[in-house]
């Protein structure tokens, strides 16, 4: 090789180095990102509607905030109504945080409170610090302690699987419970 040879290859390599050098950085997208709301609300009241005009669930909320980027909306004191298929209020789920997840999944953390809004359900309430509700399977999820309490009984347990259209809710594990009749 050559001088000139050599001097255009030096020339080229710190081209490379000073264009890595002073390239401007884009931004992170890594999860340091800080996601502010689209919008936010407070005492939040929505009601939504079948397509025979029934309601089938109705929200309330202290304070919310969506984040459309995210398809979520994070909700601080929520109560979420369940209806069943002829318009009657079922179910009144509430607790201290709420995330819901656009049309899907819902969740309730801290103090979890369900209560039943019929007068011949066979649980009266369902208390928890977690609950999943899945509006898609119609399914309730925990994995944490729950205490059920119906007319007669009052049953615990670890973790908790429910189906809101069977009106059906099991106790995975250590289950105990306590008769009255």
């Amino acid at each position: 090789m050559n001088r000139q040879n050599w001097l255009f290859a030096g020339l080229l390599l710190f081209a490379l180095i000073c264009w890595q050098w002073l390239r401007p950085t884009p931004p992170s997208s890594g999860p340091d990102q800080d996601y502010q709301p689209d919008f936010t609300a407070k005492e939040l009241s929505s009601l939504q509607y079948n397509s025979l005009g029934l309601p089938y669930r109705g929200m309330n909320a202290a304070h919310a905030e969506y984040y459309g980027g995210l398809a979520m909306t994070l909700l601080e004191k929520p109560v979420i109504l369940l209806y069943s298929p002829d318009g009657r209020p079922q179910w009144q789920l509430s607790g201290e945080e709420g995330i819901i997840n656009t049309d899907d999944n819902a969740i309730l953390r801290k103090s979890v409170l369900g209560q039943s809004l019929q007068s011949d359900a066979l649980i009266d309430s369902i208390t928890t610090e977690y609950l999943e509700m899945d509006f898609v399977h119609n399914q309730l999820r925990s994995n944490q302690a729950v205490i059920l309490r119906g007319p007669g009984y009052h049953t615990q347990g670890q973790g908790l699987l429910g189906k809101l259209d069977q009106q059906t809710v099991e106790l995975l594990n250590g289950t105990q419970a306590t008769y009255n009749p």
